[in-house]
């Protein structure tokens, strides 16, 4: 009887090994880690905007403040005003981060911000995109 189990509990395993690895990205999801998505929104914007390595110096903390409090918000729990909160803190960064910015710059940063709004399925607002399939 043991020599017949072993062999369905092996199959089994090999089957379902491939299942629970790729059940999460490594990286914390489909964006991966915090670092990595501020790494990968400083490019952007860099290659967007042609910012100077000091001008990405200034806004690298201000982006890093609004990750800290987006985080806080959504671990907080909804609210029915969190769209408003949420869109309050996008205004204040921006508003920080023009201040950065060289009078050249402001047209292609708010370009560069209306290209990220629209990005999203459906528009701005629009629904959240499909889950990843594996």
């Amino acid at each position: 009887m043991r020599n017949t189990i072993t062999p369905f509990v092996f199959a089994a395993a090999i089957t379902l090994l491939p299942a629970v690895t790729l059940a999460q990205p490594p990286g914390g999801g489909m964006r991966g880690n915090p670092e990595q998505m501020m790494a990968r929104q400083m490019a952007a914007l860099k290659e967007a905007v042609g910012l100077t390595e000091d001008q990405e110096k200034a806004i690298k903390p201000i982006m890093e403040a609004q990750m800290v409090k987006q985080r806080e918000m959504f671990e907080a729990g909804p609210s029915d005003d969190m769209r408003e909160k949420m869109m309050a803190l996008r205004t204040e960064t921006n508003a920080k981060m023009k201040k950065v910015l060289k009078e050249d710059q402001h047209e292609k940063f708010d370009k560069f911000q209306a290209e990220q709004r629209n990005r999203r399925p459906g528009g701005p607002g629009g629904p959240p995109p499909p889950p990843p399939q594996y």
